[in-house]
């Protein structure tokens, strides 16, 4: 007998200081949750960066989901949360390798240890793996310096899961994943990760759109300036899944459920639109299951893009750490000069406590520009030359097997010709 689940996302901006109308935004999502017309299964909450705002939201929908778990990385949190109708177990959190730079504060991703969080959890007798994640942020479209840190992300994100996901779970994975659906990220996870993107499967979709979940013209705080360069936004925002051979999951519905303003506010929920995917679950019987395959053509273009961004990635790199290394040479030697003049020459008292601050300051200073020079990008560079190496490893699988599918496709064309 098939059964329904209804699953939401939402990135709900929630920056401290920063995020308007946070408070009141957080309430009205909260209440959303709790009086709106959808029954969730599982709910995925972003940017969720006060643990305060979590027990808000815990404790007001604790009736409808009573099963939740905050993932705690980082600094300041990963801002990942899961909210679910059954219990969850075997909670784990798998940060990636690469979340940008340590000196981009108001940024934040470093300071954040982004990465992939994932639980367990029985439904309806269906044993369900849960995924939320949050990839890098693209802070200017004409500039992407962390292009190659979220195809890096992208590289790793189904490896993440793969090593903590079993064999009979179904797979719901959800987030913000910054990247639309023409990114080679995008094609990167999709493929890699064998996912059903619920959005392209779904014979019901939100009206007036292409499904875009930032910078909408609906919403209340896209600016200006997005709308000109893009008047449509961005679908960013995804849920997929991915099935197993013992049941057939088909996406009835995936849209935007929630009003385009908070009632009786003149502000949206988030500066994110919020998505809902209903999945139809069924068991198939011995032999009635379809295989699944992954589009040859669509994966090889996804890893031939990823391979040239990590090659961009490998030369910037490479730049940017002969950058903080000249920086630090440039440094040492006004340090020299600094030590130089107090012994050599005859100076007031004080001038000779200005350039002892200057020492200390440029020492502290010296130590940062050699950290990011030596240490830093070095393990930048290894990381991204890793996703590199095993991007090329499976690009050489997917020449075999595509050769193989050509050669079929031949020798079936020409039988037909006979």
């Amino acid at each position: 007998m098939a059964v329904e689940i209804k699953v939401l996302t939402l990135n709900i901006w929630g920056i401290p200081g920063v995020s308007k109308d946070k408070k009141a935004r957080v309430e009205a999502i909260a209440n959303q949750l709790l009086t709106g017309p959808d029954e969730y299964d599982f709910v995925f909450l972003q940017e969720v960066w006060c643990q305060g705002d979590f027990k808000y939201i815990e404790s007001k929908i604790n009736k409808k989901l009573p099963f939740s778990h905050y993932f705690a990385s980082g600094s300041i949190g990963s801002g990942l949360c899961i909210f679910s109708r059954s219990p969850i177990t075997d909670i784990r959190y798998r940060r990636f390798s690469l979340n940008g730079f340590p000196h981009k504060i108001l940024h934040g991703d470093w300071w954040g240890g982004k990465g992939v969080a994932l639980c367990r959890t029985v439904r309806h007798g269906i044993s369900f793996c849960l995924a939320n994640t949050h990839l890098h942020a693209l802070y200017n479209y004409d500039k992407d310096e962390y292009v190659h840190h979220r195809a890096v992300q992208a590289f790793e994100t189904p490896q993440l899961i793969r090593s903590c996901r079993r064999d009979e779970d179904i797979l719901v994975f959800a987030g913000d994943f910054n990247v639309t659906s023409a990114d080679f990220a995008y094609g990167l996870i999709k493929s890699y990760g064998n996912l059903v993107d619920t959005y392209t499967e779904s014979p019901v979709k939100p009206h007036g759109s292409n499904g875009e979940t930032c910078e909408t013209p609906s919403n209340s705080y896209t600016n200006v300036k997005a709308l000109i360069e893009n008047p449509s936004g961005n679908r960013i925002d995804y849920i997929f899944y991915q099935t197993v051979s013992a049941y057939k999951v088909k996406t009835k519905v995936c849209d935007q459920p929630l009003p385009q303003r908070v009632p009786q506010q003149e502000f949206s929920f988030s500066d994110h639109e919020a998505v809902r995917a209903i999945l139809t679950i069924s068991p198939v019987k011995d032999g009635e299951g379809e295989e699944s395959f992954i589009d040859a053509l669509f994966e090889t273009e996804s890893l031939l893009n990823s391979s040239a961004a990590f090659e961009e990635g490998l030369k910037k790199v490479l730049s940017n750490r002969k950058f903080y290394l000249t920086l630090a040479v440039l440094v040492a030697i006004m340090q020299i000069i600094n030590i130089v003049i107090q012994a050599t020459c005859d100076l007031s008292k004080g001038l000779c406590l200005f350039l002892d601050v200057m020492l200390v300051f440029f020492s502290f200073v010296l130590m940062y520009f050699l950290y990011m020079g030596i240490s830093f990008y070095h393990l930048e560079f290894t990381e991204v030359q890793r996703a590199k190496l095993g991007i090329e490893c499976d690009l050489d699988r997917l020449r075999i097997r595509n050769a193989q599918i050509f050669e079929e496709e031949r020798k079936r064309a020409l039988s037909g010709v006979k």
